[in-house]
């Protein structure tokens, strides 16, 4: 089966100051990265902060460019796919639904943006279309003419959803979706990632600092350490017998109610 979305051999660096008098560095963000992403699977990405993940998510995006490597999608260079083909295909839900969306602009609006910014159907259609996807991502459609700041945390975050997925997207990058959540919201908004997934055969990267999360949601983990895949593997497989030595003290860094849980990861 061709992977939907694949990197080969990526690489993303940048140029760092050490100092006034000091000459400039390479920082390798990304360094060598190749990970497979099937249709319709979840691929968990771990690793601790400041490894490169959001660096990689964002190249899978279109919003940096790669230093070295591919990117495929469907087989295909994805550079040859204009930004709008990218942007049709490939959506990101980010981490923080209170700054992702724009304060002044109402949910009608918000979730209509790439509507009017690929010029798709009238704004009748339009109306039709948001009233579809807030029922579809569970809020009710007296919101429309509402602000972001009238609504919460979790509403708030369905509605960068609902705007992440009206134009149909094959491929959903999930940047820590529920980190900047109440707990007592956060599951809601994971049971309802997975019921559009089912419905709308969607394909997600799912990049979280939450093992428990990944554990649950993913078909395969890839763990990410100082910008290189260490270990790519089933869930099962990863959490239950682990390879590489980060992903040992990875697991065993999470705090559960069983201290012995991954002991014998050790």
């Amino acid at each position: 089966m061709t992977p939907i979305l694949e990197t080969v051999d990526l690489e993303c660096s940048f140029w760092i100051s050490t100092g006034m008098f000091s000459p400039k560095k390479t920082l390798a963000a990304v360094n060598g990265v190749s990970v497979q992403l099937l249709k319709g699977q979840v691929l968990g990405l771990v690793g601790e902060s400041g490894c490169g993940k959001s660096t990689l998510a964002k190249m899978l995006l279109g919003l940096q460019k790669p230093t070295k490597g591919n990117i495929l999608f469907d087989g295909q260079p994805f550079e040859r796919l204009s930004q709008f083909e990218r942007a049709a295909r490939v959506q990101p839900i980010f981490q923080d639904p209170y700054s992702s969306l724009n304060p002044r602009k109402t949910i009608f609006e918000i979730i209509t943006l790439p509507l009017s910014v690929h010029k798709v159907g009238t704004s009748r259609d339009w109306l039709q279309k948001a009233r579809e996807m807030m029922d579809l991502c569970g809020l009710a459609s007296r919101y429309l003419n509402s602000y972001p700041s009238q609504l919460s945390g979790g509403q708030r975050q369905r509605v960068a959803i609902a705007r992440a997925l009206v134009m149909k997207p094959e491929v959903v990058i999930c940047d820590e979706p529920t980190s900047a959540l109440d707990v007592s919201v956060q599951s809601q908004i994971l049971n309802l990632l997975m019921d559009l997934k089912n419905e709308l055969g969607l394909t997600y990267l799912l990049i979280s600092h939450n093992l428990a999360v990944v554990e649950h949601l993913a078909d395969r983990v890839a763990v990410m350490y100082f910008g290189e895949i260490v270990e790519n593997e089933d869930t099962e497989q990863l959490f239950n017998k682990p390879n590489h030595e980060y992903t040992k003290k990875l697991l065993n860094s999470v705090l559960v109610p069983d201290p012995s849980r991954f002991a014998r990861s050790v």
